[in-house]
């Protein structure tokens, strides 16, 4: 019985997912981010506020999408500063709440490059740093209208450094949302 109550459940979760058309529409998304959590890398880094510009598609299921951010870590202790981009592609399920509220918690994988104000001797000695990055985390947004919506993220990343740096953001932003047309629907496809 419980297992049929998860299936129900999840059904009813994914059904404005899968009765979607696949690249109908496309969301762009524009974000101020900021480093919340603290841990050993803090100790030698201080977090600025960044920015972040995501693009999302229907896909046959959730929605897929492509996302840039960039932000500051001012150096401390003697560690040189840095700036961090970060290039990745995710998956999002859409959980409707009410009629103008969605939840959607999702995925990501990536690049996160780091480039240092001056060579971090204590390590490679390189100016410059590219690691893979995977991301969880949770999006809520609220629809405006037809087109806008505003909307604030919770996400962690995890970045394969060594030692591991883990990163938590909060965000907050604006986003718009257009028909693609057939054109562009098929040139996505």
């Amino acid at each position: 019985m419980r297992h049929i109550l998860a299936v129900l459940t999840l059904m009813l979760i994914t059904a404005d997912c899968l009765a979607q058309a696949p690249f109908s529409r496309l969301e762009l998304r524009v974000q101020g981010t900021q480093n919340v959590n603290r841990n050993l890398l803090h100790d030698y880094w201080h977090p600025a506020n960044g920015v972040k510009v995501s693009a999302a598609t229907p896909f046959y299921a959730g929605d897929w999408e492509v996302n840039l951010g960039v932000h500051r870590f001012n150096g401390a202790a003697e560690a040189p500063g840095f700036g961090a981009l970060w290039i990745s592609s995710g998956w999002r399920l859409k959980i409707p709440v009410t009629t103008r509220i969605r939840l959607k918690p999702g995925i990501g994988f990536g690049n996160y490059r780091m480039s240092f104000d001056e060579s971090v001797t204590s390590y490679s000695g390189e100016r410059r740093e590219s690691d893979f990055v995977g991301s969880i985390g949770v999006l809520a947004s609220l629809d405006l209208g037809r087109k806008w919506f505003l909307f604030g993220q919770a996400e962690y990343l995890r970045v394969q450094t060594r030692p591991l740096m883990r990163l938590w953001f909060i965000s907050v932003g604006i986003g718009l949302q257009i028909n693609t047309g057939k054109f562009l629907q098929t040139l996505l496809e």
